[in-house]
């Protein structure tokens, strides 16, 4: 049976339920409808009760978190060797979701801040992050029907690891100009992870013939 971490799992959850703390010291400040989404004009368009939104995100976080952490021990073939990466990956999250968290009450004070600036300002500190960190991977991605070589694994590991710290410097400039450059930039970082995927195939399978023409000669 594979072992999860729950040291980190509990902290991870304590650091999100610590949220609340927040959210009552401005409680009585907060109003009684708490917005929670903002269309491209960063007016608000969905709003949660305060109670809920106060002790509900939070509890949303922690659920959030198990489910990755969980997914994440559950998955990984090479622990060891993935040690800091599933790490800073577990604590990412959390500290994203708190940061957002606490913009939106700043919001709802009356505090008149651009959202979508601060939302992908967070996505780039997310990406420049987490980029920073997937080249250092061992592979332990399991595509349908298929598992990568690790040599394979790697060179996309190696790939999506450059290509995802410069859409994170990307997402950061977006913010200077209109919002449907930050929109266009998501679609980019889709259809790359997309095209990303059909390479490594590509690359699997001239791998694999390789292997095979070896083991042949043998």
């Amino acid at each position: 049976m594979k072992k999860i971490d729950f040291k980190t799992l509990i902290l991870t959850c304590i650091f999100c339920l610590a949220a609340i703390f927040v959210g009552l010291w401005q409680y009585d400040a907060l109003p009684e409808q708490v917005a929670i989404h903002f269309d491209v004009n960063n007016n608000p368009d969905n709003y949660f009760n305060k109670a809920v939104f106060v002790f509900g995100m939070p509890i949303f976080m922690v659920l959030m978190q198990v489910f990755v952490c969980v997914t994440v021990d559950l998955t990984d073939k090479h622990k060891e060797a993935n040690k800091k990466f599933t790490g800073v990956a577990k604590w990412l999250l959390p500290v994203i979701l708190i940061a957002m968290y606490i913009i939106t009450i700043v919001y709802n004070l009356g505090v008149m801040l651009d959202i979508r600036v601060w939302v992908f300002l967070l996505l780039g500190v997310f990406f420049i992050v987490l980029g920073n960190y997937l080249p250092k991977t061992v592979g332990t991605h399991k595509w349908p029907q298929r598992t990568f070589t690790e040599k394979v694994q790697r060179r996309i590991n190696q790939i999506a690891g450059y290509v995802t710290v410069a859409y994170g410097v990307l997402f950061m400039l977006s913010t200077f100009f209109h919002w449907l450059i930050s929109l266009l930039m998501i679609a980019f970082y889709i259809i790359f992870v997309i095209a990303l995927m059909f390479y490594g195939f590509a690359l699997d399978k001239k791998e694999r013939k390789e292997i095979k023409k070896k083991e042949e000669k043998q």
